[in-house]
């Protein structure tokens, strides 16, 4: 991966521990890679932030609400990062392993499902790494069509050049 730009990545999630241990694991397998991750225990903190930092990436717990009861859970967080920027990557983690949550979390804007299980940071960092892939490409493309662009312009400007000779000189070419 060629990620030259610094990606901020949020983490909202209630359990303080795991939030540490899921933030550590992230910067061990992405040592080198120019990342930025940032805390929050509510939905409502995060917002605070999100408007500001504008993350590219959000891992967000489903059950923000089971920890402070009176804090928004995970889909209408999510609903408000999607309606702020809609290209955000948001992969929702929960401990339901349950097709209907997992079926309104992507209805909702999320990219990725992710249950909390014995594999869960290592099925974290897989989503991690293709979006990763998925915003290297999309620069990559952005830099191609950005050349493409530069190359017809500048076989217009010849095409237009050669047409005002033709017109106003038009012995040149004889």
């Amino acid at each position: 991966m060629t990620l030259k730009k610094q990606i901020d990545i949020f983490i909202v999630e209630d359990n303080k521990t795991f939030a540490l241990a899921l933030k550590t694991d992230i910067e061990t397998a992405f040592l080198n890679m120019p990342i930025k991750l940032h805390s929050f225990i509510t939905g409502e903190t995060c917002m605070d932030k999100f408007e500001i930092i504008k993350p590219q990436i959000v891992i967000l717990d489903y059950h923000l609400d089971s920890r402070y009861t009176d804090a928004m859970d995970g889909i209408k967080v999510l609903d408000l990062m999607k309606k702020e920027n809609n290209e955000t990557y948001v992969i929702m983690l929960t401990g339901d392993d349950n097709i209907e949550i997992a079926l309104k979390s992507y209805r909702h804007g999320a990219c990725d499902y992710v249950v909390k299980s014995d594999t869960q940071f290592r099925k974290i960092i897989y989503s991690l790494f293709n979006i990763f892939r998925i915003i290297d490409s999309k620069v990559e493309a952005k830099r191609y069509k950005n050349m493409v662009i530069g190359i017809c312009l500048g076989i217009a400007v010849i095409v237009g050049v050669v047409i005002a000779i033709q017109i106003f000189a038009p012995n040149v070419f004889i």
